[in-house]
């Protein structure tokens, strides 16, 4: 894994996570993470703005790792990007990022922060 290909993101799981059972035995869980940062408008007034990013990361179905992605719980997630090469029902080749995560760590809420 390169370095230049890491992340680390602080949001709210938007969602429970789904997790996809792969043919092998392998499973793996996917959820959107809400992640949300402040701005200055022309005024110098402060809005808050967020968006969902789609998250993977590799489980066992009944790992305890997933009762940290359930809907509003606040985490930290370390991971890499990975690159997915598919065929489309166009039958072209496609590329996609995948963010995939390698740690994740509930973080508690502050009295101010909402979910």
């Amino acid at each position: 894994m390169a370095t230049n290909n890491n992340f680390t993101v602080t949001g709210f799981v938007a969602m429970d996570a789904n997790v996809v059972k792969n043919n092998n035995g392998s499973a793996f869980a996917r959820f959107p993470l809400s992640i949300r940062t402040t701005k200055k408008d022309k005024d110098g007034n402060e809005k808050k703005i967020s968006a969902l990013q789609n998250i993977e990361v590799g489980t066992k179905a009944d790992s305890p790792k997933l009762d940290l992605l359930k809907k509003g719980t606040l985490v930290k997630i370390e991971g890499f990007f990975e690159v997915n090469q598919y065929v489309g029902k166009d039958e072209k080749e496609h590329q996609t990022i995948v963010w995939k995560a390698t740690a994740i760590e509930k973080i508690e809420k502050k009295e101010t922060q909402e979910a």
